[in-house]
């Protein structure tokens, strides 16, 4: 069956898929008082990033920087030269959104710049209008295939483009990756649930940020993710950053207190505790399930703080266990996750699944039981433990403000006869009878064929990544 499966996706991949070569998602936040931006940086999931900080001289505000972080030579030279984005000690904020290229103006009065701006704009501007009076010296040649998002603590922002300059029409705003020009025509689903996220609330406080940032995230298993989210409060030039889509571990960064401690730079992956999950794998591999078992209990006791126990690394590993035919080593570790954290839904529906693996009916309809009382209305826990007659039940809160979401796979014909979801209370919904056995599928919303970004059950890489199920 699975060599089948995977023929058949390889032979559908060019008809099915899209990838989704432009990411990010910016938006502000002003109610008034309080001056947000909220930032989703997207890129290939092993891309890596490094944080700069350059405190004022006689020639420049306190500023910093994100970068990309490129091996070798180039690391010093082409990254730092090129930042993703900044804030300075004024609280002006930049970042970019990639877009397909998008002519641009040459004004023969204005010299033509070549130089990217972050690094300028930061260090002699205080407000968006300072800003832009720069940028409007240049012919901005080489900004043809982003759009450049600026803020400032007033709660002004702008739009720079080469060829336009979009100034701020209303308090809150959402930025994508498409040439907001044209007037928003393609539908965008990351864009529209962050504008019905600001247009829903009256006031912005930190967990409202979080909120929308989490809606609007990449999330494995995808070819880009976001790899980090920065929830920016203008005001006092402060960033709570979360890395990996994990928003239970916030760095707070003051960038006021930073440039105090003079100029530095530090990797993102340090602000943070250590994925403890290769570990996990590396002794397993080496030394047997109850040598990474005895590893996991060790660093939990000596080193909490050095390694992240909170998000699902260790549950993602179990599932790619179960996937590869080590079910009994996946139960094993999971049971003892479930002693450390009686309360999590997903231990006991990746527990219900690996019983089930293993032809254990009983456990697996008990542990099922188990994640559906602690939370009826769980995604994965509905998904994996609410199947009868080989009916499926699929049940969103994510895309919430997509136009239009179906369901397709084999079962479907892929896009032939996709199943149209319907949305209540915010929540896509839809049952598809399934043949049993295993089973790939994918989300289209609106024009973009996605996996599913809650169960991390999948099959290939790249724009052949599909979601995948067992149906029993």
């Amino acid at each position: 069956m699975k060599e089948k499966t995977l023929k058949f996706v390889l032979l559908i991949s060019i008809l099915t898929s899209t990838l989704v070569s432009n990411a990010c998602t910016i938006f502000m936040a002003n109610d008034g008082q309080n001056v947000w931006v909220g930032n989703n940086e997207d890129e290939n999931f092993s891309t890596k990033y490094r944080m700069w900080y350059y405190p004022a001289n006689k020639e420049s505000f306190g500023y910093m920087i994100w970068t990309e972080l490129s091996i070798g030579k180039l690391f010093y030279g082409l990254m730092y030269k090129n930042p993703q984005g900044g804030l300075n000690e004024y609280g002006l904020f930049m970042d970019y959104t990639a877009i397909d290229d998008t002519p641009v103006t040459n004004d023969p009065n204005k010299k033509n710049r070549k130089k990217e701006l972050v690094h300028d704009i930061l260090k002699s501007c205080k407000t968006v209008e300072e800003a832009i009076r720069y940028a409007s010296k240049y012919n901005l040649i080489r900004l043809k295939e982003a759009q450049l998002f600026i803020a400032d603590a007033n709660g002004d922002y702008v739009t720079i483009h080469g060829g336009y300059i979009i100034r701020k029409t209303e308090n809150n705003f959402a930025l994508t990756n498409y040439c907001i020009n044209n007037g928003h025509r393609e539908a965008c689903y990351r864009r529209d649930v962050a504008t019905n996220c600001l247009n829903s609330t009256n006031t912005f406080q930190l967990d409202d940020i979080k909120n929308i940032l989490q809606k609007s995230a990449q999330k494995q298993p995808q070819t880009l993710v976001t790899n980090f989210s920065m929830a920016v409060d203008l005001k006092s030039s402060t960033i709570h950053l979360y890395y990996n889509n994990d928003f239970t571990t916030e760095k707070t960064i003051n960038l006021k207190a930073e440039l105090q401690k003079g100029k530095q730079h530090k990797d993102l992956v340090d602000y943070f505790p250590k994925d403890i999950s290769g570990l996990v794998e590396k002794k397993f591999e080496s030394s047997g399930i109850n040598a990474a078992i005895a590893l996991y209990k060790d660093l939990k006791e000596t080193a909490p703080g050095q390694y992240n126990f909170k998000n699902n690394s260790v549950i993602n590993l179990t599932i790619k266990w179960i996937d590869n035919g080590k079910v009994k080593e996946a139960i094993t570790l999971l049971e003892t996750l479930k002693e450390f954290d009686s309360n999590k839904t997903e231990i006991y529906t990746w527990l219900g699944v690996a019983y089930r693996k293993d032809n254990n009916l009983n456990e697996s309809a008990k542990n099922f039981a188990e994640a559906l009382e602690q939370s009826p209305n769980d995604y994965l826990a509905t998904l994996w433990g609410k199947q009868e007659n080989q009916k499926v039940i699929f049940k969103l809160n994510d895309f919430e403000g997509a136009e239009q979401v179906s369901l397709m796979g084999e079962f479907t014909q892929w896009k032939k006869n996709a199943i149209k979801m319907t949305k209540e209370n915010g929540v896509w919904t839809c049952e598809a009878t399934m043949p049993k056995g295993e089973n790939i599928y994918k989300f289209r919303v609106n024009n973009d064929n996605l996996t599913d970004k809650i169960n991390m059950m999948y099959v290939g890489t790249g724009p052949d990544m599909y979601s995948k199920i067992y149906v029993w």
